[in-house]
C-alpha cells in the first residue's frame, strides 16, 4: 500500500515538474531563477524516488535461511522506523525488527541496504561534509549543502562527523599496502613541526560556568602544541649546478636583495615537479611517531638493494636523533645516504650575518651572500666558519651585530655534518626541505590556524588526518574502507 502511494506521488511530482517547465517557457524569468526552481523540484522528485526504491528493497528482502539456521531463536518483533539523511533530504524507512538471544535486537534489512550504523547520515553526506570540514570551520563546512539541499545540518553535527570518520584514518593507512618500488630508486623523507593552537586547560578550582571574559596582562587564550609533519616521496636524481641553485635561492641573478616571498617558492616549484608519490601525514605532539611513520613507509616500499634514501630537514630539535636511532634499529645504514640540512634555512642565516656586517641597505651584501653560498654548496663550511670568526674578531661590530654573526657561526658549527652539499649535489639529491615546509602550510597551518581557532587534541588530530587523506587523494579508498569496516563489524547482521 505504501509503495502504491509513493508511485502515485512520483507521477504527481513528474507532472508538477512538467507544469513548472511549461510556466518557465512562457515567462521572462531569469535563467538562474529557473535553474534554482527546477533543482528544487528535482530534489522533491529524487526524494520520492529514493523512498520508493529503498522501501521496495526492504519489502522484497527476507531473512535468509542460513541466518535462520544459525539463530534458531530468531523472533520477529514487528516493524520499526529508522531515519536516513540523504542528499534529497530526510527519509523515514520502515523495516522488520527481530530479536535473538545472541545478538539482541537486529534489523537485517539495514545490512542488506548497507545503511550507516553509527549515524543516520548517508555515506555520501559523511564524505562531502568531512571533506568540507577539512578545508573550513565546522559551521562553514555545512553552509553550501544547506543552501543547495536544505538539509538543516549544523556545525556541531559536522564536528561529530569529523570525529566519527577522522578516528579511522590511522587504521585505514595501517591497512593499506605500501606500493613496492622494485627498481632502484631514491627515496626522500622529510619532517618538520608546526604549532597548533590548543584549548587552554582549565586551572584547578576555576569553575567552567564562570570563565573570564577578559584576559589579564600577559595572559593568552590558549597554548600551542607542535604537530610534526611527515612527507615521503621518491625522486630520480637530477644533476644541477651550484649556480642554478644559488639563482633559485636568490630569486634573480640581478637582484640586490633577497625577495622573501620568492625564494622558497622557486625551490618549492622545482621540488614539486621533482618528487613523485608524495605522501603526507601530521601527528600532534608525537614527533617520534611521525619519524617512524615516514621511515617505515620507505622501508616497506624499498625492495631493490641499490635503492637509497635521504632525509632533508631543518635543524628541528630532536629530529636528527630520532632519524639516526631508527636507521640503526632497523639495520638500514647501508641504504641511508644521510641527513641533508635545508639550504633555504642555511641561506637565511647567511643573510642575517650579511645584514649585521654590511647593514640593511648595503650594495655589497648581495654579492657577499652569493660568495658565501657558493662556498657552502661546495662543502667549504669550515672555511665559511673561519671567515666569519675572523670578521667578528677584526671588525668593529656592535655587540648586537657581533652576536648575530656568532649565531650564524654557531648554527653552521653545530650542523656542518649535514652540510656536505657538494656530495649531495653530485649524487643528484635535493638540498631543500621545501616539500615538508609546504606541507606544514597546507596540511596544518591553513586549517588549524584560521581566525579564532582553538583545538582539543583529538579534534585537531581528526581534522589533520581527514585533511591528509584528502591531500593524498585517498578519499575514495578511505570511504570504501570506512563503509566496509562498519558493515562488517561484529554484531552486524549479515544480509
Amino acid at each position: 500500500m505504501q509503495n502504491i502511494r509513493l508511485e502515485t506521488r512520483i507521477i504527481e511530482e513528474v507532472e508538477k515538474l512538467m507544469h513548472i517547465a511549461e510556466q518557465y517557457m512562457a515567462s521572462e524569468t531569469a535563467a538562474h531563477v529557473i535553474e534554482r526552481g527546477l533543482f528544487k523540484q528535482l530534489l522533491v522528485l529524487g526524494h520520492t524516488l529514493l523512498s520508493l526504491i529503498l522501501q521496495t528493497r526492504i519489502e522484497q528482502y527476507s531473512v535468509s535461511s542460513s541466518i535462520k539456521d544459525t539463530y534458531k531463536d530468531l523472533e520477529s518483533k514487528g516493524r520499526e522506523m529508522c531515519q536516513y539523511l540523504s542528499l534529497f533530504g530526510h527519509l523515514v524507512l520502515i523495516r522488520p525488527s527481530y530479536w535473538s538471544e545472541g545478538l539482541g535486537k537486529i534489523h537485517p534489512a539495514d545490512s542488506h541496504l548497507s545503511l550507516p550504523r553509527t549515524s543516520c547520515w548517508s555515506y555520501t553526506i559523511e564524505e562531502l561534509v568531512g571533506e568540507s570540514a577539512a578545508e573550513s570551520d565546522y559551521k562553514e563546512s555545512v553552509r553550501l549543502l544547506n543552501e543547495l539541499l536544505n538539509l538543516g545540518l549544523s556545525g556541531k553535527s559536522s564536528e561529530r562527523n569529523a570525529s566519527r570518520i577522522g578516528c579511522l584514518v590511522e587504521q585505514f593507512y595501517a591497512s593499506q599496502e605500501v606500493v613496492k618500488e622494485h627498481e632502484a630508486v631514491c627515496f626522500s623523507a622529510s619532517f618538520d613541526g608546526k604549532g597548533v593552537p590548543k584549548i587552554k586547560p582549565l586551572e584547578a578550582g576555576v569553575p567552567i560556568s564562570n570563565p573570564k571574559k577578559r584576559l589579564g596582562k600577559g595572559e593568552k587564550k590558549g597554548i600551542m602544541e607542535m604537530a610534526t609533519v611527515s612527507v615521503t616521496s621518491t625522486f630520480t636524481p637530477k644533476e644541477r649546478s651550484v649556480s642554478s641553485i644559488i639563482a633559485s635561492l636568490m630569486g634573480s641573478p640581478l637582484s640586490q636583495v633577497l625577495p622573501d616571498d620568492l625564494t622558497p617558492k622557486a625551490e618549492l616549484k622545482q621540488d614539486n615537479k621533482w618528487h613523485k608519490g608524495i605522501h603526507r601525514r601530521a601527528f600532534l605532539g608525537n614527533q617520534h611517531k611521525a619519524v617512524e611513520y615516514g621511515l617505515n613507509r620507505i622501508k616497506q616500499s624499498m625492495v631493490h638493494p641499490q635503492s637509497r634514501f635521504v632525509v632533508p630537514i631543518d635543524a628541528g630539535i630532536g629530529l636528527e636523533d630520532k632519524v639516526l636511532d631508527w636507521v640503526k634499529e632497523n639495520n638500514m645504514t647501508g641504504q641511508f645516504d644521510g641527513i641533508i640540512l635545508d639550504i633555504i634555512h642555511v641561506s637565511e642565516y647567511v643573510w642575517d650575518a650579511a645584514t649585521a656586517i654590511f647593514g640593511e641597505q648595503s650594495q655589497f651584501k648581495s654579492n657577499w651572500v652569493r660568495e658565501v653560498l657558493t662556498d657552502l654548496l661546495n662543502s667549504k663550511t669550515q672555511k665559511v666558519i673561519k671567515d666569519l670568526e675572523k670578521i667578528v674578531r677584526k671588525s668593529n661590530l656592535s655587540l648586537t651585530k657581533a652576536k648575530q654573526v656568532e649565531r650564524t657561526i654557531g648554527y653552521f658549527t653545530n650542523h656542518q655534518h649535514k652540510m656536505d652539499y657538494k656530495t649531495f649535489i653530485q649524487k643528484g639529491y635535493p638540498v631543500s626541505s621545501a616539500l615538508v615546509e609546504s606541507a606544514c602550510g597546507h596540511l596544518v597551518k591553513e586549517r588549524m590556524e584560521q581566525s579564532g581557532m582553538r583545538w582539543s587534541s583529538q579534534g585537531a588530530q581528526n581534522i589533520m588526518d581527514i585533511r591528509a587523506v584528502k591531500i593524498n587523494d585517498d578519499m575514495n579508498q578511505f570511504m570504501a574502507f570506512r563503509i566496509k569496516l562498519e558493515q562488517t563489524r561484529p554484531g552486524r547482521m549479515a544480509a
